[in-house]
């Protein structure tokens, strides 16, 4: 028996469903706290926040390992907390080490590798995320360094586009999108 195949516009309309419905619903409300946690962190700190007090490179990477671990942050949340720390003086590296630690050690991952693996294997898994964390974040800083590049150069020449009309038009738009997924999925866990 063959099956017919669904038209690419059926394909289309439901990979459209998928991204504005499943997905925003499950992404949605992290994205608004990461955003929220970004603008506190833009608003309270100095802008030389961390080259006057974690100047220290090894020191930052290990900093941000020791707070992308233990403290799951998905990876909605964490990108533009990651901006707003980059933003604030911390190394592109060190953001790294936080936005590939935190959302690689879940307590959800961590307990089914334990649970099927063992605790040998969770530690194992644990070492491994930090050692490539911290070789990465390093290796993003030499990459920064040797190639002669200021990411928050960039950001902040990129900051007026957020003055234009259609990228608040846009922000609008996801926020609604947002408030419509996380509506829809109450209404559907009521039934």
């Amino acid at each position: 028996m063959s099956q017919t195949q669904p038209s690419h516009f059926q394909r289309i309309g439901s990979g459209l469903n998928y991204a504005f419905g499943e997905l925003l619903a499950d992404i949605g409300r992290w994205l608004v706290l990461g955003i929220l946690v970004a603008g506190l962190i833009a608003t309270l700190l100095p802008d030389d926040f961390f080259l006057r007090y974690l100047d220290n490179e090894p020191l930052s990477l290990l900093i941000m390992l020791g707070i992308g671990i233990p403290l799951y942050i998905c990876a909605s949340a964490s990108t533009p907390v990651a901006a707003a720390l980059v933003l604030k003086g911390l190394s592109p590296g060190a953001a790294l080490v936080l936005l590939l630690a935190g959302p690689a050690t879940n307590a959800a991952t961590l307990t089914v590798v334990a649970r099927y693996f063992g605790r040998q294997a969770t530690l194992i898994y644990l070492a491994a995320i930090a050692f490539c964390s911290l070789l990465l974040g390093w290796l993003t800083n030499r990459i920064y360094s040797w190639l002669d590049l200021d990411i928050s150069r960039w950001v902040h020449d990129l900051g007026s586009a957020t003055d234009s009309i259609a990228m608040q038009v846009a922000a609008v738009v996801l926020l609604g999108l947002i408030v419509r997924s996380q509506l829809g999925q109450k209404k559907g866990g009521a039934h």
